[in-house]
């Protein structure tokens, strides 16, 4: 049976985050914190999957009707936010470290999409007399491989931004939360797929790159949490020296040293030594996380700040019986208050 308990969950957490991502950006009015590189490749990975998308009837049965629905909305969602990113709201403009690392995720899917399928054409047979899976070589079959390999790694764009990023980001937990665990009960549901005596279907394809990506998502909420013990406004912030505490992402992004580009993104000076100032402990917020958020706030706040307006301190000096009048402008300068002082003297 293709459906059971865990791909239904996955299939909605999948789909809650797209709703997540999308209503963030309208809320908000703005796509800072979200790396277009990632959503270019979500966008490819899902055109690349679904190309067979017309090619069966997608209203023969409740399986096609299911299928068919989820697959438009991730390639319609993926186009949208592409489209919102470009051409509606501000986003975050993405170094070019950040796009040769795109480009390097999407060159080695495709180097590897030929000789995994080869290697991965037929699996063992079943006591029902089926393969356990099957990969013919040819054109559509490559590119649902490729797309398999490059899901797994398209989110790295969009972590080396977050490292990258001192503003305030729409990526919230929420939408963590939902993509990262849809494939994990991905994961159990081909578990349970393949421990079933009737169907004993396992695709190590899907199983190995499911599991990288499984990984990246696992590693990078610990970095996450461990960042996020106070909630940031709207967002979170996530340098490289949270990623360093990460097993897999710190790896990829290369966590060591700050290189000349994410120095400015950071707001630090490259010339200058900068010491840390770590008052939470170990796995707390650094007092110098928000270093620079509160400027971007600064213009918007001064309705707040009332004691930094001269006229809040109108009423009080008009209430005092006993405060002297104040000189004009005029008097102040022309030398006529110590003249009235030296007369008083001499009297």
């Amino acid at each position: 049976m293709i459906f059971n308990v865990f791909r239904i969950v996955a299939d909605f957490s999948h789909l809650i985050s797209k709703i997540i991502l999308l209503w963030a950006i309208h809320w908000n009015r703005s796509a800072e914190g979200v790396s277009l590189i990632t959503q270019v490749l979500y966008l490819l990975v899902f055109c690349t999957r679904y190309l067979d998308l017309f090619q069966s009837r997608p209203f023969e049965d409740f399986t096609h009707t299911w299928l068919f629905l989820f697959k438009i909305f991730y390639i319609a969602s993926s186009a949208y936010t592409v489209f919102l990113m470009t051409s509606v709201y501000a986003r975050t403009r993405e170094r070019e470290k950040a796009w040769k690392f795109g480009m390097y995720c999407l060159g080695g899917s495709i180097a590897l999409a030929i000789p995994v399928t080869a290697i991965f054409q037929r699996g063992p047979m079943t006591s029902s007399g089926k393969l356990m899976y099957l990969h013919e070589f040819k054109f559509m079959e490559i590119l649902w491989v490729f797309s398999e390999i490059l899901e797994s790694v398209c989110v790295l764009p969009q972590l080396l931004l977050l490292r990258q990023t001192t503003v305030p980001t729409v990526i919230d937990s929420y939408y963590l939360v939902c993509l990262g665990s849809y494939r994990a009960f991905y994961i159990l549901n081909w578990i349970q797929r393949a421990a079933d005596k009737e169907e004993r279907h396992f695709d190590p394809i899907s199983v190995l790159f499911g599991i990288i990506q499984t990984a990246l998502y696992i590693d990078f909420a610990w970095v996450y949490y461990t960042r996020q013990r106070v909630k940031l406004r709207a967002g979170g912030v996530v340098d490289s020296e949270d990623l360093a505490r990460g097993w897999l992402v710190g790896r990829f992004t290369k966590h060591h040293d700050l290189d000349e580009e994410e120095e400015p993104a950071l707001g630090r000076d490259p010339n200058r030594n900068t010491r840390r100032n770590n008052k939470w402990g170990q796995r707390g917020i650094s007092v110098s996380a928000d270093d620079g958020v509160h400027d971007v706030h600064a213009e918007g706040d001064e309705a707040r700040q009332p004691l930094t307006d001269p006229q809040a301190f109108e009423d009080d000096l008009t209430d005092d019986e006993g405060a002297p009048p104040a000189s004009s402008h005029a008097n102040v300068g022309d030398g006529s208050e110590w003249a009235d002082e030296a007369s008083a003297t001499r009297k």
